[in-house]
């Protein structure tokens, strides 16, 4: 990371406060040795990456995955409409999303984060390189290398995917000729679609089944080809909101009527 980039990073995030950021608590900086270091709070239960892929982890039950997905919608939405200017992040993925002591998440690693009014000047900061990880990137980036807020919609959306499912996003499982996304947007439209949620999930009751497949329609609009079909974060948001909500309510509602 070149200083200019160092010394933006530590300007804007310094400013950022959100309970779904991670906060950057302070930072090292040495001309001599040419290093620079971010100081972020500390995540005690690790990333959303490790408690779905790791084996060494508990399992995650649907109404913690449930919160997760709101919890980075909320952090992705702060960004885009609460900051300003706008910040694009750039490189959400799972094991960029964070877990505290409470399983809440936290949006972490604004090493590729931008303002999207600055200027870039490119004689000393290039602004051509192809940044993100694999699997998480819109496939508007991979010609254009501009990155919007639809870009970390995108990425948000195979974040989704990858909770309801419990897999990568690149997996072989997918076959050679497809992807996540599409894997996803085949199957939840036949009837093997109850071979999406992870194993680790089931059983499910029928309310919480139906939250799973709610999230994973959502997940679909958010990685449409064209950016201009996804829906915003803001947009998004709201629609998990109101599966979570409404998944809990049903509940309730099944567990009110068995007492009666």
């Amino acid at each position: 990371m070149s200083n200019r980039s160092f010394n933006r990073e530590v300007k804007t995030l310094g400013t950022i406060r959100h309970r779904h950021l991670v906060k950057l608590m302070g930072y090292c900086s040495s001309k001599a040795q040419g290093l620079n270091m971010l100081i972020y709070e500390y995540m005690e239960n690790g990333s959303v990456w490790d408690w779905l892929h790791s084996k060494k982890k508990e399992v995650l039950d649907l109404e913690t995955r449930l919160k997760i997905a709101v919890g980075l919608a909320q952090g992705v939405e702060y960004l885009h409409f609460d900051c300003v200017p706008p910040i694009v992040h750039r490189d959400i993925k799972s094991s960029n999303v964070l877990l505290d002591s409470n399983m809440e998440a936290h949006l972490g690693d604004f090493g590729l984060a931008k303002i999207l009014t600055e200027s870039i000047d490119t004689n000393t900061e290039s602004n051509s390189l192809f940044e993100g990880s694999y699997g998480y990137i819109a496939p508007e980036y991979a010609y254009s290398l501009k990155a919007t807020e639809k870009s970390d919609v995108y990425s948000m959306g195979i974040v989704l995917m990858e909770i309801v499912t419990g897999k990568k996003p690149t997996e072989g499982v997918f076959g050679e000729e497809t992807d996540m996304v599409r894997w996803v947007d085949t199957v939840l439209g036949s009837a093997a679609r109850e071979k999406l949620i992870d194993s680790e999930l089931k059983p499910l009751l029928p309310c919480e089944e139906e939250a799973t497949y709610q999230v994973l329609e959502i997940a679909i609009q958010c990685t449409k080809t064209y950016p201009q079909e996804r829906p915003s974060s803001r947009q998004a948001c709201d629609c998990l909101l109101s599966v979570f909500n409404n998944r809990g309510a049903s509940y309730r509602e099944m567990q009110s009527g068995s007492d009666i």
